[in-house]
């Protein structure tokens, strides 16, 4: 038997024992709990019944304490004469019947009458000796008892009666309230109403309640004999007692039956069972122990003292043997790690040794690494691709060093895949952030090897294009078959990818498809590079083509990435220096915005179209600006002498914004926006205030000339005119405008 199945043999009796005792009393504290929940709710239901009896009972001696206070005729019989009139009686009769009729616990009302000693009842008028009741009247005229309500009694209205006497209780009232000399009024309550209205509360299967006078006489309901009572209530209103309990059920009977036996038998139950898991638990604990033993002499820790960490802290035997077996897997996962790291970082050492010809390639490890990829004891053909990512500035601003590393890893594993597709042997590795290096291994019978790497770099290229958010480049060397000119197709192929600026990004360039220009051949760029940048500077308007101009004829040149960037950046150098004679708005403009911008667009920039783009846009920018500057120079110009114009001319009645625009040959919408623009105020306004303002000189000068003359010499032609316009703009006439600061 395995030691799980003997474990769970050994345990398993025990846990259910144990397990069911532990019901066993939760059921058990359970009905205590609900058992104390009873006693209460019962507890509520007896006030319940003492609330709702003392309810009826205050009703019914209200209504009848009213009554006397506010029927007259109930005094009136009280006061009135034994041969008073019959109808008065038969009234009051009527109205002791409609009481008991209103209150429906209310059997019979009965008024006693001192004076004559005469009793009316709802059915006649008797006397006293003559009337069934009279001890009960004779006892209440002596006010005996100390609650308003009597205790349970029999009553008959009439001496002889042969029918059964009713179970009542009485209220008697003395007439008046205080003395009492002139009578008493009384009400009986039968039993059976009032039990009728408590049904609803009175019926219950699991409690029973009595209700009892204050001499203890059971008024409703009774106690079992197998009940207990729970609750006794009584009322400070009517001295009644009401008490109330369970009846006496199966369920109930056998929570109430657990005693302490019960208790110490399951408490005995529990240790039993604590005994058994502690001699089984010492008995299997014995193979734990050896294992335990076994492990401290084949281990580092066999100094460590029992039971103790490396940091002295107590310690059991499974976190002991777990501990040991993580150190052992540990130590088999950092072996197997270093090993595979060494074996990688070996091969891309390696990589790195033999494509840039740092030392001489050693056979023993060129053979081995043919054997590994399965082209061992023969030849091969050998060719290197370079795969560069395109606009690399870009991809490290958008990603994150992470981001970086996994895309990365998706291209190196999908150049791989794509060789392997491709049934050709793909080694790869990083040999720069941006350059993914790629040394193609075939067998020496294979031909067509250039067409086949034509075909694989653009089916890598497209997959890279489609499944990932950047592109690449691929330059490819030549096809050697000696493993020490590997570094030579190398070199091939990073030199074919500085013609990127000429084919553009997401392009497949062979080192044999490319033709070296000359050396020094950008000198011939360098007299139109400045010439154009003197064109932008000057502002002629043909600097735009003779940029284009430029760029194409750079473009028609297959150079170099290299040649391209220094091409951009002396075109940046003349502009830069042209620029520095601007004018000072212009200048900075061009220092602190344009020539920023430029230089942190262009970086990295791939073909030459992009950065002719960018810096003809700038260029635009900047030319708009400045043609701006001009025309506002020019416009000033212009407005400064119609407005010297005015002030010379103002006496003319024929000055409008007509006659300006014919005289300095502009549109009046022209003159009227430049007037608003410089002045911050419209044509006529301006007009208008010059003529005011030498209006005023000559009213206050001590000249003869009237308001009419002074009209003419300022360009209006009707007085009428010129003091409406003259009041619009000083708030008063100019007669009145003269006499105040002639007195003045």
């Amino acid at each position: 038997m395995k030691i799980y199945h003997r474990w769970l043999m050994s345990y398993l009796p025990v846990f259910l024992t144990i397990v069911s005792i532990l019901i066993f009393l939760f059921f058990t504290v359970l009905g205590n709990y609900a058992k104390q929940q009873a006693v209460k709710a019962n507890e509520v239901f007896a006030r319940n019944i003492m609330q709702t009896t003392d309810s009826i009972l205050r009703f019914s001696e209200q209504t009848m304490i009213k009554e006397i206070l506010t029927n007259d005729r109930i005094r009136l019989f009280f006061d009135g004469d034994p041969l008073s009139d019959p109808y008065e009686t038969y009234l009051i009769s009527q109205r002791v019947r409609d009481l008991s009729t209103y209150l429906l616990s209310i059997d019979s009302i009965y008024l006693y009458r001192v004076s004559d000693q005469v009793v009316l009842t709802s059915n006649t008028m008797i006397p006293l000796e003559q009337f069934a009741d009279r001890a009960f009247l004779e006892r209440a005229m002596k006010a005996e008892g100390a609650h308003p309500w009597s205790v349970i009694r029999s009553f008959r209205e009439f001496q002889g009666e042969t029918t059964v006497q009713k179970q009542v209780i009485s209220l008697s009232k003395t007439i008046p309230l205080n003395s009492g000399v002139q009578g008493l009024i009384v009400a009986n309550i039968q039993l059976s109403k009032l039990e009728e209205a408590l049904r609803e509360l009175l019926v219950s299967d699991l409690n029973f309640l009595s209700l009892a006078d204050a001499s203890g006489a059971p008024l409703i309901g009774s106690e079992p004999s197998s009940g207990s009572v729970l609750t006794s209530l009584t009322s400070d209103y009517s001295g009644w007692t009401v008490k109330s309990g369970f009846k006496q059920t199966n369920a109930y009977g056998y929570l109430s039956s657990i005693s302490n036996v019960w208790y110490a038998a399951m408490l005995s139950s529990v240790l039993v069972g604590i005994t058994w898991l502690f001699l089984a638990a010492r008995r299997h604990y014995r193979p734990i122990q050896l294992i335990e033993s076994n492990i401290r002499l084949h281990t580092r820790n066999v100094n460590r003292p029992p039971g103790k960490t490396a940091w002295g802290e107590r310690q059991d035997e499974f976190h002991f043997i777990r501990t040991a077996i993580d150190e052992l897997v540990e130590h088999s996962k950092d072996f197997d790690k270093k090993a595979e790291e060494s074996a990688g970082f070996r091969r891309r050492l390696l990589f790195k040794r033999i494509l840039e010809d740092a030392e001489p390639l050693l056979a023993e490890e060129w053979e081995l690494e043919m054997q590994r990829v399965g082209l061992a004891d023969q030849g091969c053909q050998i060719a290197v691709v370079v795969f560069e990512i395109d606009h690399m500035n870009k991809f490290v601003g958008a990603y994150s060093p992470q981001d970086q590393s996994l895309l990365k890893f998706a291209v190196s594993a999908s150049v791989r895949e794509t060789g392997q597709q491709m049934n050709k042997h793909v080694w790869c590795e990083w040999m720069r952030q941006d350059q993914l290096a790629a040394m193609i291994l075939a067998g020496q019978g294979q031909t067509e090897l250039d067409a086949w790497l034509q075909s694989f770099c653009n089916q890598a290229g497209q997959w890279i294009g489609q499944h990932l958010p950047f592109t690449v480049s691929c330059g490819i060397g030549s096809v050697i078959d000696f493993p020490g000119h590997i570094a030579r197709s190398y070199s091939e192929a990073l030199e074919a990818l500085q013609y990127k600026s000429h084919s553009g990004i997401h392009a497949v360039i062979s080192y044999g498809e490319i033709n070296t220009p000359p050396q020094g051949h950008l000198l011939q760029y360098a007299d139109r590079i400045v010439s154009t940048a003197q064109a932008f500077r000057a502002g002629q308007t043909n600097w735009e083509e003779q940029l284009r101009d430029l760029f194409a004829t750079f473009k028609t040149a297959a150079v170099r990435r290299e040649d391209a960037a220094d091409f951009i950046h002396y075109f940046i150098f003349a502009l830069d220096k042209e620029c520095k004679t601007l004018p000072t708005g212009l200048r900075l403009i061009w220092e602190q915005e344009a020539l920023p911008d430029i230089r942190a667009k262009v970086e990295g920039f791939i073909q030459l179209e992009e950065a002719e783009e960018i810096i003809h846009t700038v260029l635009r920018t900047l030319s708009e600006q400045l043609q701006l500057q001009k025309q506002k120079r020019e416009s000033r110009k212009f407005i400064l002498q119609i407005k010297e114009y005015i002030e010379a001319h103002y006496s003319n009645p024929d000055l409008s914004l007509t006659h300006i625009s014919e005289t300095f040959q502009l549109h009046m919408k022209t003159v009227s926006r430049l007037f608003k623009e410089e002045f911050g105020e419209n044509f006529v306004d301006y007009v208008a205030k010059v003529r005011m303002e030498e209006a005023k000189r000559l009213l206050v000068v001590d000249s003869p000339d009237s308001v009419q003359d002074i009209a003419h010499k300022v360009g209006y032609t009707h007085a009428i005119t010129f003091i409406r316009v003259f009041k619009k703009w000083e708030g008063t006439t100019p007669g009145d405008y003269r006499k105040m600061n002639r007195e003045s």
